[in-house]
């Protein structure tokens, strides 16, 4: 049997989901997984994880049985016999496998893809009818997923018939596509006026489906090209950035709310509760980001998600994509944001990290707009340490970074108190 190693947390006990660390272990999983379904489970591999402290866990596996590939969720409930009973009232097989099964050992519900507890379009992005593939607006022969989010949303990978990319689709569990096809469509209208920045348009929706087709964006992130090239790459990324937040509109969405202190002081908390080990550090840094909050500065239209996997580099070029997560607010949260990620990099890859991107970001930012105050910088990076870098580590289990959070929060109070260059 194949199976990839458990991740290793460090986690504090957790009373409500007391089979985290088994339904974290892939050949635990994969021994379960065959006995609740009865079919010999030859590759389990885990996917994706999302954890709430003392609430539930959901797990996404690939997994190999009976020589077919399938792609299974699972949640933890208090009482998940009841919530298994309400998963068989739609559950339906999937090429010989139950749609849903219980394992009461882990108090788990396992739902077989399309089968999801709450996202009821799978099956019709996975393999969609006539009717959708023509209002695609591409050729979609098959669909490939890449993303999935239990309960939320999945995105695939849309092919032609020779195999070709020719778009991304996604589903959604609850919001008009049509608002978020016009979205698309309204960034990527007004971007056009700058050259080297583009951001995917949408060409096609199912209304009804609550499925959004994108266009592909070609490019590599900056963590995959060659060393001599990120920090020109960063740089334009930089100027890219400017220029989206010189623009004198915020697309007609509301406050980004990620960084409202509230939000910073409880991530510091839950980290503290997940982890005793940096229980003092977390909340010490929640405290010192709550005393030194940042004045008011100019809204701007922010992405809101400046993660690696979200800017690609194709030539002269820099693709942004996902731009359907942002808000308006100051530009110094995309910053932050991204030069947190940078100097998380640098923690975790010390061996393949790059020197000077954070300054090659801001001298390209400089070079098409002004740069929010070096106090407000600092603060919304070392906000973006907790909101974003260890929150996320705890909620989707990310070995590497919990692997140095003790670092990381210590950088984190670094940069905040000026001990640490943000143009380094």
């Amino acid at each position: 049997m194949m199976t990839t190693a458990a991740p290793y947390t460090g986690f504090t006990a957790d009373p409500v989901v007391p089979s985290r660390e088994c339904l974290l272990d892939p050949g635990f999983v994969a021994d379960r997984l065959g006995h609740i379904f009865g079919r010999p489970v030859s590759n389990c591999s885990l996917r994706r994880a999302k954890y709430r402290l003392g609430e539930s866990l959901r797990v996404v596996y690939d997994v190999d049985a009976d020589g077919r590939k399938f792609v299974m969720s699972a949640r933890t409930f208090p009482d998940s016999a009841a919530a298994f009973e309400r998963a068989c009232s739609s559950a339906e097989p999937v090429d010989g496998m139950p749609g849903a099964a219980h394992d009461p050992t882990t108090q788990t519900v396992w739902w077989t893809l399309p089968n999801d507890r709450r996202l009821r379009n799978l099956g019709t992005l996975l393999d969609p009818p006539k009717r959708v593939r023509e209002s695609s607006g591409v050729a979609w022969d098959q669909s490939v997923l890449v993303q999935y989010a239990p309960e939320r949303s999945a995105t695939v990978q849309l092919l032609d018939a020779q195999g070709h990319i020719t778009g991304y689709a996604k589903a959604y569990r609850d919001r008009d596509v049509m608002d978020i096809a016009e979205d698309y469509n309204r960034i990527a209208a007004s971007i056009t006026v700058f050259d080297g920045v583009r951001t995917p348009r949408a060409l096609g929706w199912a209304r009804p489906d609550r499925i959004v087709v994108l266009e592909p964006m070609r490019g590599r992130t900056w963590t995959q090209l060659p060393a001599d090239l990120q920090p020109e790459a960063m740089q334009r990324l930089g100027r890219a950035l400017g220029n989206v937040h010189n623009m004198p509109t915020v697309f007609g969405r509301g406050p980004f709310q990620r960084y409202r202190l509230e939000r910073v002081v409880n991530s510091a908390d839950l980290v503290a509760l997940a982890r005793d080990d940096v229980a003092a550090d977390a909340r010490r840094l929640g405290d010192r980001l709550a005393e030194e909050v940042p004045g008011r500065g100019p809204v701007v239209g922010l992405h809101g998600d400046m993660h690696t996997e979200n800017v690609l580099f194709h030539g002269e070029e820099v693709h942004i994509i996902d731009f359907d997560q942002g808000g308006s607010g100051p530009a110094s949260a995309d910053l932050g944001s991204i030069i947190a990620s940078l100097l998380t990099y640098q923690l975790v890859n010390h061996d393949k990290a790059v020197d000077g991107l954070s300054g090659a970001l801001l001298e390209g930012y400089r070079s098409a707009a002004t740069l929010p105050s070096e106090s407000d910088l600092r603060w919304f990076t070392a906000a973006a340490f907790v909101a974003e870098r260890a929150i996320r580590a705890v909620n989707r289990i990310n070995e590497s970074t919990l692997a140095v959070l003790p670092e990381l929060l210590a950088l984190g109070e670094e940069v905040l108190a000026g001990k640490v260059p943000l143009d380094g």
